[in-house]
């Protein structure tokens, strides 16, 4: 087993001071911020799909035509030396926020935190989905070798070997850098001597290293994973390998997975979970506050380096913490066990003019510091599961970042100069006699039309995963006459199923060809076919023996021809951005198709629906999935079902209330249509709400019963509040209570109405028994069906009923909007793939037509935080002395002006509200996007290109799965409500299903939010730094 630190152990004598190069323990040094705190699986994904099927009647390989199997005989430019595989993957990751579990080269930056002192006082398996990490794949368009890096350890002439060289553009980045390095997680604690796993029911006594090994499969013992046979049998492997290294004191021996028995184990750990909870909810407001500002005070140390005398943020500075390899989709590495990352694992990239970072006492010192000013990382080291590299980089914000990525979607953008032409030479080579050209212009043409990534060699270690240039011939299937059938894993073991329409027969032609042959013949001159684990497309070197998948390289090597860094990528990234735009540029035809009138009404919500459309469309194009879990998802989905049912018991109150002071004839002769513009929707208002009895009995119930538990525990927040007010300034007795002086009286008072809301025994007890008053009016009026209100305006009555169901409605189509989204990542197109101004142009473009239209009042409202909204009634009211601000706030604020006037997006809008399109995180990292072409504020005439509708790409795959659900790209001919016209669907547009219909069938789960700042996990990794090459 690799090394493992464990807190209060002593670190073995081969953990000294030393590190794995034998470098020499480098004199501590003051560092410019100060010093640094201490703190053989088997492969079971069989092939996916059947034997390649081609009927030999149609395309039979006799022919003599030009598609005939072509001859390996190449013309020149086939003999290019072969260059080292560039992946062309993307830099995906979904959103999904976690704590890093991919397999990819993404910076550090792209590593969700997850340290120890983390403030989330969520349950961990609501987190559970999020352990996974979305990769993201660097650019690959210079993928010269640069010099070794420079090291100035004193012993450090050996070089690492050339397969882990770091690489750059060979351009000056910077000419100082000064940070603190990595931070590393809290070490082991060991459990207490009661506290033992469990085999065949008996203790087992494990030293430290492996008891560690168990606590990771412990803590995920009531998740999905637990359920898992891959991640129990790769667990295992991996468990009965360090227990050989390290085996059980009392001689023990562990054979069978299932007699394993860990629920002491995660009891353990749920009490020390659920304790913490509860301290953190004892704790007072404002030493709850306090202690989240000292904290951040203390991660500020880490988020600041100097950049040529400038501070910018840095990204996540935390090295993952050891635990179990989720992975994403149907992963085979999952349940491996995470390695503790030591500092002798990590090189350090810093200026030689300053001080390094020291590491922590007692880990060791650094793999290696080197000064390599043409790349912006950090620091790095390689993960164990699959021999990647993790990077420190800047924080989105920084210039290195916002630079990268503006010239990204710029290089997007000039690709539209060429790509006429492009298309016209792939369309000729499609025919070419060279057998090369046609299998690069058949593979182009895929990648065009249908945003299929590149993909790369996979070594025989890593996750069988695939993309055009390495598909098997198992993995595709002809199917006459004009579709083929791709089933395969795609990047992080994500699959891929799709029937294709190849409209262009020459690239259908070709496929089937290439599914047979690689156009070799054997000894007795007949064309030697290929085996289903053969690859599609071979490379030129591929001879009689082993078939070699072609190289994305020879790939890129065809598109540099007509622009500079042209790549797989930047079409994945063209055609995602135009689609996108071409979508939204279709916004108000989509609304008119919409079944009902109220989803056709144009305002922040419907548009918010169609957005998240169009969203959803690129998002499947490009095969952008994430990981669902299921009992999250059911766990949403009961949230939504309850808030509908208390929206419609508040209606069914309101018209209780109205039937027992008013008779309806009457309150249809008082009120007239046309003076009072709600009773054109008088059957709407009373339409019975039919709430099943032992439901709402059992609701308001249950609605007293929080209340009581939310007054009550208000009261003791409340007193913990004074209590600790009191004790700061030195005015609580012993006991906690205040000291009996006029001075500790006066100061009491004052405190007491410093707090809002504060309320006093006595007060809360007559709320308590009013609340019981409550629960015996409800009761009754369940009995008898009358309200027991003294009156009732039925105009106020009325109109709060109409509004409730507006709110219906819009929960409503949150589900359906959540339910069209549950698979989809979202936010991985959009942080990677879309530029983000098409967005703002959109979001511009509109909040000028609300405000022409009269919605321009009072824009959307702030969103109360979480913590906030619990505390309202505990916090000190402003101005009062409760609370300092202290020194987190200061250096927020003086990181904040370091890196700019405001971390957010000002784009003046009135009503549009830029938050539920863009999160905070994308906001800062995308803060660049809010000024055009010509550097002025972005106009809502910007466009990608133009003439982006004749331009888009192909959506049968979002028509598929959009399940009647409402794609724009072909929405499916459903009715409409009898009473209501349908409208004609205008340009590509037809029309869509209605969303009640959708509702009225089986619903998917709710998912969470389609986004949040955790986002930034999938970080782009665009930097001119190249991902290090795999050993």
């Amino acid at each position: 087993m690799a090394r493992i630190q464990v807190k209060d152990e002593p670190m073995p004598a081969s953990l000294a001071s030393t590190s794995t190069n034998g470098h020499a323990k480098r004199p501590a040094k003051q560092s410019l911020f100060g010093d640094s705190d201490s703190s053989s699986d088997d492969d079971d994904d069989k092939p996916l799909a059947k034997k390649p099927k081609v009927e030999d009647s149609e395309l039979s390989s006799d022919s003599d035509d030009s598609d005939a199997p072509l001859t390996s005989t190449v013309s020149s430019q086939n003999g290019v030396k072969k260059r080292s595989s560039s992946s062309d993957d993307d830099e995906d990751d979904d959103d999904d926020d976690s704590s890093s579990d991919s397999d990819s080269d993404a910076p550090l930056t792209a590593v969700v935190k997850k340290s120890n002192d983390s403030d989330n006082d969520d349950d961990d398996d609501d987190d559970e989905e999020d352990d996974d990490d979305d990769g993201d794949d660097d650019d690959d368009d210079d993928d010269d070798d640069d010099d070794k890096p420079l090291s100035r350890s004193s012993k450090s002439k050996q070089k690492p070997p050339q397969a882990m060289s770091i690489t750059g553009s060979g351009e000056k980045k910077w000419d100082v850098l000064v940070h603190k390095g990595p931070r590393f997680p809290d070490p082991y604690q060991p459990l207490p001597k009661d506290v033992k796993l469990k085999y065949d029911g008996k203790p087992v006594d494990l030293p430290p290293q492996t008891e560690e090994v168990a606590m990771f499969y412990a803590v995920k013992l009531e998740t999905q994973h637990a359920q898992n046979a891959i991640f129990n049998r790769n667990f295992f492997d991996d468990f009965k390998a360090d227990l050989k290294k390290y085996p059980p004191r009392d001689g023990l021996q562990i054979k069978s997975f299932d007699k394993l028995d860990f629920r002491d184990m995660y009891n353990y750990w749920r009490s020390l979970k659920d304790a913490e909870l509860e301290r953190k909810k004892s704790l007072a407001p404002s030493a709850r506050k306090r202690e989240i500002e000292e904290r951040k005070v203390e991660e500020t140390k880490w988020k600041v380096c100097l950049v040529d005398g400038i501070e910018q943020r840095v990204g996540n500075v935390n090295v993952e913490p050891p635990g179990l390899f989720l992975g994403r989709g149907a992963h085979p590495k999952a349940g491996k066990v995470k390695r503790r990352i030591f500092p002798s694992d990590i090189t350090i990239n810093h200026s030689a003019k300053h001080p390094a970072p020291q590491p922590p006492a007692g880990m060791g010192d650094w793999a290696e510091v080197v000064e390599k000013k043409d790349v912006t990382w950090l620091a790095y080291w390689k993960e164990n599961i699959n021999g990647q590299y993790k990077y420190v980089f800047l924080d989105a914000t920084s210039n290195f970042k916002t630079n990268s990525d503006r010239e990204k979607f710029e290089k997007a953008r000039k690709l539209d100069t060429v790509v006429k032409q492009i298309r016209r030479d792939v369309n000729k080579n499609l025919k070419s006699k060279v057998r090369h050209e046609r299998q690069i212009a058949t593979i182009v043409w895929l990648i065009d039309n249908f945003s299929l990534r590149a993909g790369n060699e996979k070594g025989e270690d890593e996750a069988e995963t695939y993309g055009v240039c390495s598909l098997r011939c198992e993995h595709a299937q002809i199917k006459m006459p004009d579709t083929i059938h791709l089933e395969f894993l795609g990047k992080d073991s994500m699959k891929f199923e799709e029937d294709l329409k190849i409209t262009n027969p020459d690239v259908f032609k070709n496929i089937a060809m290439f599914l047979k042959t690689n156009g070799m013949k054997d000894k007795s001159g007949n064309f030697v076919r290929k085996k289903p684990s053969d690859p599609i497309f071979c490379a030129p070197e591929s001879g009689s023996g082993k078939m070699q998948p072609l190289q994305p390289s020879s790939v890129n090597q065809f598109l540099s021809k007509y622009m500079k860094g042209l790549s797989a990528k930047v079409f994945r990234t063209y055609n995602a951005s135009v689609t996108f735009q071409g979508l939204l540029e279709q916004t108000e035809e989509w609304l008119k198709s919409r079944p009902k009138a109220a989803e056709r009404e144009i305002n922040q919500t419907n548009l918010r629906l169609a957005y998240n459309e169009a969203n959803r469309q690129v998002a499947i194009l490009c095969n952008h999935q994430k990981t669902v879990n299921p009992m999250l998802l059911n766990r949403n989905l009961e949230r939504t079902q309850e808030k509908i049912f208390q929206i419609r018991y508040e209606i069914m109150k309101e018209q209780q209330k109205i039937l027992t002071f008013h008779k309806l004839g009457e309150l249809k002769k008082e009120f007239k249509p046309k003076e009072f513009a709600f009773m054109k929707q008088f059957d709407k208002i009373m339409q019975k709400q039919d709430l099943d009895a032992d439901k709402v009995k059992q609701h308001e119930e249950q609605m007293i019963t929080d209340k009581k538990a939310k007054l009550e525990s208000t009261f003791k927040r409340q007193q913990s509040e004074l209590q600790y007010q009191l004790e700061q300034k030195g005015l609580a007795g012993e006991d906690g209570t205040p000291k009996k002086s006029k001075k500790a009286k006066n100061v009491e008072d004052e405190v007491r109405s410093s707090i809002k809301g504060f309320k006093d025994k006595k007060q809360v007890d007559e709320e308590l028994k009013a609340l019981n008053e409550t629960a015996k009016r409800l009761e009754k009026e369940r009995k008898t069906n009358k309200s027991q209100a003294t009156s009732c305006n039925f105009a106020s009555s009325a109109k709060k009923i109409l509004s409730k169901y507006e709110m219906i409605r819009k929960q409503e189509a949150e589900l359906v909007n959540k339910n069209n989204t549950s698979d989809v990542a979202l936010s991985t197109s959009k942080l990677n793939y879309i530029d983000p101004r098409i967005t703002l142009a959109w979001l511009k473009e509109w909040d000028d037509r609300l405000i022409s239209m009269g919605q321009g009042k009072g824009g959307p409202k702030k969103k109360v935080k979480k913590e906030e909204e619990e505390e309202e009634d505990v916090k000190p009211k402003k101005g009062a002395a409760a609370s300092k601000k202290g020194s987190a706030a200061a250096a927020k604020a003086g990181l904040a002006n370091s890196t700019g006037d405001s971390e957010k997006m000002e784009l003046g809008l009135q009503v549009m509200n830029i938050s539920q399109f863009f999160a905070n995180a994308l906001q800062k990292k995308f803060k660049w996007a809010a000024s055009g072409d010509d550097g002025r504020d972005i106009s809502a005439k910007w466009k990608f290109v133009k003439d982006a509708q004749a331009k888009m790409r192909k959506l049968d795959s979002a028509e598929r799965k959009g399940q009647n659900g409402g794609s724009m790209a072909a929405m499916t001919d459903a009715a409409a409500d009898s009473n209501e016209a349908k409208p004609k669907a205008n340009g590509v547009l037809k029309k869509q299903t209605a969303a009640d219909q959708k509702l009225a069938k089986p619903l998917k789960a709710v998912d969470k939010a389609e986004e949040s700042d955790d986002d930034l996990s999938s970080e782009s990794s665009d930097d001119d730094d190249k991902p290090l090459a795999a050993a």
